[in-house]
């Protein structure tokens, strides 16, 4: 068996570049189950090849691997979809270097293996896409131990940017919303962004929500809509549930002092309260778990215990407005940091498309478990959405017709959840504690830091902050070292 031909792809994994929608093949049953015979893999199961690890590199190949058994983006990659999709000349993009050589190694770790053993094959060096990193992102390739979701968040970002399927695009201004905003305003504002923006990931992690920041003397608010790509939640100092997390991030905010609103009535800083409201959910859920605490008096992990559920992790109540894709969700794939602060480790769990097996992939090694462990160790979840056939694709045409299917009643529930939220914000307060869980802290420019911020640059559109301004802190403090 050629190159060619151990490469190419299931038949019902085959897609059109103008596909309307993507089947979500999460929800199928298996038809054959993952055996074991002669030291082999069945046919019918694949994508279980670990990843070798080449100095340091567990953040990076836990990252691949949650991101490899996301059904829909495989799909996408061994259809080779990418390669009419490919946007060189968009001047934020890597000219397509780095989709090309991330869809080659998704490809590589699909490959079929029943022809080869598992000795021969257990896994793979992913150098060259590591030197194709290095080329746009330093920091990533440097053999130094780094962020797990930092660097998703700027793969994603790269991806996104080499396959925007806007050739030339458009100059648009976000709206600065002074009242509260209605279902109409959100489409108009989904419909800029999608003039600027499209991509199988718009289509696939992307949702909105609602940015709201209300001046305490004035009492005038500001509501801006916000793409994100995934949530970054606060994990308490005790065990609790991930929907406590997520209700924490959702809470009123009050920002004091230096990190007051710049209120354009006032036209001063003054002391504000800020809320974010999710207004639509995207196909595939990212959750970030802030485990690594900051601040100018100490740094910590917080090794919290966070109980998350395996299906049905329900948004219905957390959402402000009606979705018309009921938005529940079922889990995929962990990503977890073991050991503390100075010194860790990253691996991943992931559910296996074609046997529905969950396996723990550890760099090299790939073992099949009964379901994720050390739930005091996960720091980043991938949910997908589980009450849907198929993940549609992101167009301008397709939110005209979601539009046209809203209802009045979604405007009713929007109104009704603001009016309840601002008015309990006169009596809102946050506690300093409470407040240093809930910020997302930046660091202070150094060597390192300039190459870290070449990516957050470019995914600033992606990332929702809970204050406007943090204190800094050294960059060394946020390395992660990784144990050999």
């Amino acid at each position: 068996m050629n190159t060619e031909q151990r490469f190419q792809p299931k038949l019902s994994r085959i897609l059109d570049v103008n596909y309307k929608q993507i089947p979500n093949k999460f929800r199928k049953q298996a038809t054959q189950r993952r055996i074991q015979q002669n030291n082999q893999f069945e046919t019918e199961s694949q994508g279980l090849l670990g990843l070798t690890n080449l100095g340091n590199t567990c953040f990076l190949n836990s990252s691949i691997q949650a991101l490899s058994n996301t059904q829909p983006l495989t799909d996408y990659f061994m259809s080779q979809l990418h390669v009419k999709e490919i946007n060189p000349d968009n001047p934020l993009s890597s000219q397509g270097n780095i989709v090309q050589s991330f869809a080659q190694l998704i490809r590589l770790l699909w490959q079929k293996v029943d022809q080869y053993t598992l000795e021969e094959i257990q896994a793979l060096k992913p150098t060259q896409f590591i030197s194709t990193i290095g080329n746009y992102n330093p920091i990533f390739a440097e053999g130094t131990q780094e962020d797990a979701h930092e660097f998703i968040a700027f793969l994603l970002d790269m991806i996104h940017e080499d396959l925007n399927r806007i050739k030339k695009k458009p100059y648009v201004e976000q709206t600065k919303f002074t009242k509260l905003p209605t279902n109409d305003d959100a489409h108009q504002e989904w419909t800029k962004y999608l003039s600027r923006n499209q991509s199988i990931i718009v289509d696939l992690f992307q949702g909105h929500m609602l940015d709201t920041l209300s001046c305490l003397t004035c009492k005038s608010s500001r509501y801006c809509f916000e793409p994100f790509m995934y949530l970054s939640v606060p994990v308490l100092s005790r065990e609790c549930d991930l929907l406590e997390c997520i209700e924490e991030f959702l809470k009123t905010e009050t920002l004091t002092g230096d990190e007051g609103w710049n209120c354009t009535k006032c036209s001063q800083r003054r002391d504000s309260n800020k809320k974010i409201d999710l207004w639509s959910m995207p196909n595939i859920l990212i959750i970030h778990l802030k485990r690594f605490k900051f601040n100018s008096q100490f740094r910590a992990k917080i090794r919290s215990l966070v109980r998350y559920p395996l299906q049905n992790l329900s948004f219905e109540n957390l959402v402000c407005t009606k979705q018309i894709e009921k938005p529940t969700y079922d889990l995929y794939a962990v990503i977890n940091h073991s050991g503390t602060l100075t010194s860790g480790h990253y691996t991943a769990y992931a559910k296996n498309r074609d046997d529905l097996q969950w396996y723990h992939y550890n760099d090299s090694l790939v073992s099949p478990v009964s379901q994720p462990e050390n739930q005091s160790d996960a720091y980043l979840l991938f949910y997908f959405k589980n009450s849907v056939e198929e993940f549609k694709r992101q167009t301008l045409e397709g939110v005209n017709v979601s539009q046209q299917r809203r209802s009045i009643i979604n405007t009713i529930v929007v109104k009704q959840t603001m009016l309840n939220v601002h008015s309990q914000q006169s009596n809102s307060n946050i506690s300093e504690n409470k407040r240093n869980n809930n910020n997302f802290f930046v660091p202070s420019i150094s060597s390192q830091a300039q190459k870290r911020m070449l990516f957050r640059r470019q995914t600033k559109h992606f990332q929702i902050v809970k204050a406007q301004d943090q204190p800094s802190f050294q960059q060394d403090s946020i390395i992660i070292q990784e144990e050999n």
